[in-house]
């Protein structure tokens, strides 16, 4: 409510206001950077309310004497962030690559923290955690160009996640940086070296290392989830990888190989689905459709019931 207001209820359509109002533009920029700054700067792990995940309207109000044993707030409404037509669905997106991002290169546990830039007059707050570099413009009005900000690492730099991106509801001022280096410079801000980049007003960015975005995806599979199949080996198991091809979305059918992986050695991001011997689904249990998700290069194990943790099975 501080962030939109009345709004919440009325702002948040993209059928019947394509074009979001300046408060309803202000609160998804809001929401999504001191969500990230929490997560970047707030200790070794992290608690996220029910809903709030996806901008959760209303509070919660259990049956009681004083409401007259009202279920009217007693429940949370998923369906808000599962509406193509509604704007909860960009708070929800950024949520799962912040968590994604996070389970990708495990900040929180880095003993690895630097606050470089915390600049009042600019709205800026810059900081080095664990192997990622944040930077935030929270300034309402004031963008800007070559805004140069100390950094440890002596090498070049890419943006792994940006709150401006059009599947956040942003307005995609920043794509240069997703494929494109930024190179290292002298120091400054009493770091040894230092990057430019460009800080639309309210938008946040995360750079990683180019080096650590080499080498595609790699995909194992955990002893427990084939436990949890009653499969004997990875020999029994099939990728089913989600490819497009001239506009089309096909399947491309992959095998583990004799190291219980699949490679997928040029892929940043992947989607797909597991299958058994007899092409039944073995579903990821944290989706809606069954389908596992990575969003960022690296090593990824399927353990358990169905879930994606970053590393190796013996991790």
């Amino acid at each position: 409510f501080w962030l939109m207001d009345a709004e919440m209820y009325t702002g948040m359509s993209l059928h019947t206001q394509p074009q979001a109002s300046m408060c309803v533009d202000r609160g998804l920029a809001l929401h999504k950077m001191i969500r990230l700054l929490v997560l970047g700067l707030g200790g070794e792990a992290y608690l996220n309310f029910m809903g709030n995940e996806f901008g959760h309207p209303e509070w919660i109000d259990f049956p009681r004497p004083e409401n007259g044993w009202s279920h009217q707030h007693c429940r949370r409404r998923w369906d808000l962030a599962d509406d193509d037509l509604l704007r909860y669905k960009f708070f929800q997106s950024f949520d799962e690559l912040m968590q994604a991002l996070e389970n990708r290169f495990q900040w929180l546990s880095s003993e690895h923290q630097y606050v470089t830039v915390k600049n009042n007059m600019d709205k800026v707050i810059a900081f080095e955690r664990g192997d990622l570099f944040f930077v935030f413009n929270f300034h309402p009005c004031n963008s800007y160009t070559d805004y140069q900000i100390g950094l440890s690492w002596n090498e070049p730099m890419r943006t792994v996640l940006d709150s401006d991106e059009g599947r956040f509801g942003g307005h995609c001022r920043l794509e240069h940086g997703h494929g494109n280096d930024f190179p290292p410079l002298h120091g400054v801000d009493g770091r040894p070296h230092s990057v430019k980049m460009y800080l639309p007003s309210r938008t946040l960015q995360v750079l990683a290392k180019a080096r650590d975005l080499e080498g595609g995806i790699t995909v194992s599979v955990a002893d427990s989830f084939l436990a949890e199949h009653g499969l004997r080996s990875v020999a029994d198991l099939t990728l089913e990888l989600e490819v497009w091809i001239d506009g089309k979305k096909q399947t491309k059918s992959l095998k583990f190989d004799k190291s219980g992986c699949v490679v997928l050695g040029g892929n940043f991001d992947a989607t797909f689905a597991l299958k058994g011997l007899d092409g039944s689904d073995l579903a990821c249990r944290a989706s809606l459709d069954g389908l596992f998700r990575i969003y960022f290069p690296g090593e990824y194990c399927v353990a358990g019931m169905g879930y994606v943790f970053n590393g190796k099975p013996s991790e």
